[in-house]
């Protein structure tokens, strides 16, 4: 039976939907594993004092890497799958070796610049520790490469393939590692673990590189079919403004609440929000697939954008259900397993879980917009998310404490999936399912 536009998603987009959503829910499921055993290893191999210290200058170290993307990871992502749609092979290839051109020489930059500035100017937490920050810095270049690859990988359709290397063989190596070192006697210090993380990044960032060099293999292109290179300058600069904000929308309340909330409180707070992530994880999952298929149909119309948002978003839900069920009813016990004055926290896990629940049932907004020529609408979406988070964390935590600070994250998020999702009706006609019924409703009021 052929096809139509009536039918709404076709069975090749379908099974690509369902089956790349099943992979990275193993896989992710694997590496959460993974991760955790990994921790714990190099905990137990080390101490408190070098491990903290360790996870210190990585937390500056994946900011920094976000800085050296400067976008090129969404860009890969959004102007690729258009590329092989349209068979312009020469700009794909080229985009390919520009964006690891730019990584390389922003890491240069960024890392001295960086390193330079702690020898020069006192800055607080970290001049004490340049001499790791600059042990670490290969390991900026070594993750924002890492990141871009794989999101290379994933705009070309290699969706197992682009998670693989990180979310399985990353922690693999670096258990390994540490356990070589420990069966050679070598104290894990800070120095030992930064190195140590900066060589697995290392040695994933070629085998990364070996597989996207594999894979462009079969995009060739001759010189007369050779296309002129687009201006994605102002594109580029949305994405990064993107990521920026988005980086900061997830600091926000936690660089807030060390001014009017005790340190217990900040540990029970952070806790309540790992929990209230699970809420996330159906929505990370999608965008695996999404993003690609979005960028690949932008010129489809209209209609299959609609099919593919109500699919994704149906499947997003339906996954979002168990787990929001999961910490209302069992976020307290979850709390408690960690000591009895955590039990204060699950106002918190409420607020915060609602609050990740509704980018499920708004859907797939902003990766439409992302992926559809239309990236500063999302970037202005989300700085007044940022906007009113600043806002609603400063005026709420000094009244409710880390309760008041989760429910500024509810407040937000649900102003910032309302605005999206006008946003997206108006520029594309694709309506969420909370419009929809707002719709439906008014419809039937006025018959």
């Amino acid at each position: 039976m052929k096809w139509s536009w009536k039918d709404g998603v076709t069975g090749e987009d379908r099974q690509r939907i369902i089956r790349g959503t099943l992979h990275s829910f193993l896989i992710q499921g694997f590496s959460v594993l993974l991760v955790f055993v990994s921790n714990l290893w190099m905990v137990r191999s080390s101490d408190p004092d070098s491990y903290g210290l360790y996870v210190h200058v990585f937390n500056w170290v994946s900011i920094l890497a976000v800085i050296v993307m400067g976008g090129r990871d969404d860009l890969v992502l959004a102007q690729l799958p258009g590329y092989i749609a349209s068979g312009q092979h020469s700009r794909l290839v080229r985009l390919i070796k520009s964006a690891n051109q730019w990584i390389l020489a922003a890491a240069l930059v960024a890392g001295g610049l960086f390193v330079g500035l702690l020898f020069l100017m006192p800055v607080r937490t970290l001049s004490e520790h340049r001499y790791l920050f600059r042990l670490a810095m290969p390991a900026m270049y070594f993750t924002a490469a890492l990141g871009l690859n794989q999101l290379i990988l994933q705009a070309l359709n290699h969706i197992r393939l682009s998670q693989i290397v990180e979310k399985i063989g990353k922690p693999l190596l670096l258990i390994g590692l540490v356990g070589l070192l420990r069966l050679a006697a070598i104290p894990l210090t800070s120095r030992t673990l930064v190195l140590v993380s900066s060589i697995t990044l290392g040695i994933s960032c070629v085998v990364v590189f070996y597989l996207v060099r594999r894979k462009i293999k079969n995009y060739p292109f001759h010189t007369a079919a050779i296309q002129p290179a687009e201006k994605l300058s102002n594109k580029t600069f949305y994405f990064f403004s993107i990521s920026l904000l988005y980086l900061l929308s997830t600091k926000i309340t936690m660089l807030i609440l060390p001014y009017f909330t005790p340190r217990a409180a900040i540990g029970i707070f952070n806790i309540s929000y790992r929990f209230a992530d699970l809420l996330i994880f159906p929505f990370f999952l999608m965008h695996t697939v999404l993003p690609q298929l979005f960028a690949r149909h932008a010129v489809t119309g209209v209609a299959y954008t609609r099919s593919l948002f109500n699919e994704s978003n149906k499947l997003m839900t339906l996954l979002s259900v168990p787990l929001l069920l999961l910490n209302l009813l069992g976020g307290k016990w979850f709390l408690l397993v960690f000591g009895k004055d955590f039990g204060v926290g699950y106002p918190a896990l409420v607020y915060i879980s609602l609050a990740q629940f509704l980018f499920s049932l708004f859907g797939p907004t902003n990766t439409i917009l992302m992926m559809q020529n239309r990236e500063k609408y999302s970037a202005g979406c989300l700085l007044v998310y940022v906007i009113v988070l600043s806002a609603s964390s400063r005026l709420l935590i000094p009244i409710s404490g880390i309760t008041g600070g989760a429910l500024a994250i509810l407040i937000s998020s649900a102003v910032y999936n309302v605005v999206l999702a006008v946003v997206t009706y108006r520029l594309t006609g694709i309506c969420s399912p909370f419009f929809s019924l707002l719709v439906k409703a008014r419809s039937s009021i006025n018959s």
